[in-house]
């Protein structure tokens, strides 16, 4: 688990950004006044603007002190708040955290809710290195568990009697989801990796001399290998090709962070050219007149 920096999200209908000032109507009027929103949530409607007020100041002033993970959520075709998404209780031991959101009652049945809690899931998980994250709602409120399902989480548990509210105790339905791909290698993450074993005394140019060398000398022990076994009867010796492979592996990501460039933009950028070249796969004229 690490602390990143909080920033903008973009999902495909919405906006997450941090909590601005000029937000006080919207945050009172759609969220924190409206009595309907925290109908299943601790607290109660706020009774004026002024309250509002200072509770965003205060949310304000967390973003000062670093690091906050609370985005204010916008449409794209306007930048007028319609909900609130936080990422709270975090806990480095188990590489867990849990999150809490609002969303005005007019943007209710959307999929909004959905879409803002996938986007903050993925922030949790690529960014934080999140294992886990755990939430609940009231049992009272099975909509906000249809918004977890669809975000991909799954109800664990119900804590009987786990919340109380105006003197009335309410279950609560538990639900989690984990990071399937916490330990995958990416592109991206080898490269890191790899690197970390580059010597840190060579300059940018020789580590960009020795990248493309290595290259070059690490092919040539892997054609070799295909030498003896087409030309001298050799067993194709697999292994020690897989091993070959790697290195020029770890030549290719040296040559690229000379470059200041990630494997994976270079992946990109070459996926992409052979969709413009083949865009529906391998085409035998297409190869023969291609004109790049």
């Amino acid at each position: 688990m690490r602390f990143a920096n909080f920033h903008p999200i973009e999902t495909e209908r919405l906006y997450l950004r941090q909590l601005r000032l000029e937000d006080v109507y919207e945050y009172y009027e759609r969220l924190f006044g409206d009595g309907d929103v925290s109908r299943y949530m601790l607290f109660d409607p706020h009774q004026d603007i002024g309250e509002s007020l200072e509770s965003l100041q205060r949310k304000l002033e967390r973003y000062e002190e670093g690091p906050y993970y609370c985005w204010g959520v916008t449409t794209k075709e306007e930048d007028s708040l319609i909900g609130l998404i936080e990422l709270l209780r975090f806990d480095e031991a188990a590489e867990s955290c849990s999150f809490v959101y609002m969303l005005g009652c007019d943007y209710w049945g959307q999929g909004y809710g959905t879409e803002m809690l996938q986007a903050v899931i993925r922030f949790a998980f690529e960014e934080l290195g999140i294992e886990r994250i755990v939430a609940d709602h009231m049992t009272k409120n099975p909509a906000s568990g249809a918004v977890m399902r669809k975000a991909g989480m799954t109800r664990i548990d119900t804590e009987e009697g786990k919340y109380e509210k105006l003197g009335i105790r309410y279950d609560a339905d538990v639900y989690e989801i984990c990071n399937a791909h916490k330990n995958e290698l990416t592109v991206n993450k080898y490269q890191k990796l790899a690197m970390a074993t580059l010597n840190p005394a060579l300059s940018k140019k020789d580590v960009l001399i020795n990248g493309v060398m290595g290259l070059c000398g690490e092919s040539g022990e892997a054609i070799d290998i295909v030498k003896k076994w087409l030309a001298q009867g050799h067993e194709l010796d697999k292994a020690r090709l897989a091993k070959e492979l790697g290195d020029i592996a770890w030549y290719l990501a040296e040559t690229a962070y000379a470059l200041e460039l990630s494997l994976e933009d270079i992946f990109q950028a070459n996926i992409d050219k052979l969709k413009k070249r083949y865009p529906e796969g391998f085409d035998f004229e297409r190869s023969i007149f291609r004109t790049e």
